[in-house]
């Protein structure tokens, strides 16, 4: 009988974890336009970085630098809201700044896969 439910206990919890995961739904491109540039917006393959990495490798929480998946909004939430004015806005940030170009083109350098320069990105 003890086996028995460590058996249906197993799958219990092995059942809930899956639905959790199904339930994070993300999506296959993300479209970064929101920043003040002159560059043509970047379509991102979200769902191949997603399929890689954990979701607080590049996303952040007024929490701090970890997210749980279940909290993690566009950057656009923050960086453009006007009742936020302590948190930087995406469309002053400078290339310098520009978190995109810091984590992307970092990681693809790091990892030598992935454009790193403007026009591979950025295309018109």
């Amino acid at each position: 009988m003890k086996g028995s439910h460590r058996h249906l206990w197993f799958w219990a919890v092995t059942i809930l974890a899956a639905v959790a995961v199904a339930a994070v739904q993300v999506p296959e491109t993300v479209t970064l336009d929101k920043a003040k540039n002159k560059q043509a917006p970047v379509v991102m393959p979200h769902k191949v970085h997603a399929d890689k990495y954990a979701c607080d490798t590049c996303h952040h929480t007024q929490k701090g630098l970890t997210a749980e998946a279940t909290e993690v909004k566009p950057c656009a939430s923050c960086h453009l809201d006007p009742e936020k004015p302590e948190t930087p806005s995406m469309r002053e940030m400078s290339l310098s700044k520009n978190p995109f170009h810091k984590l992307c083109i970092d990681c693809h350098k790091k990892e030598a896969k992935g454009p790193t320069k403007c026009a591979e990105c950025h295309k018109k």
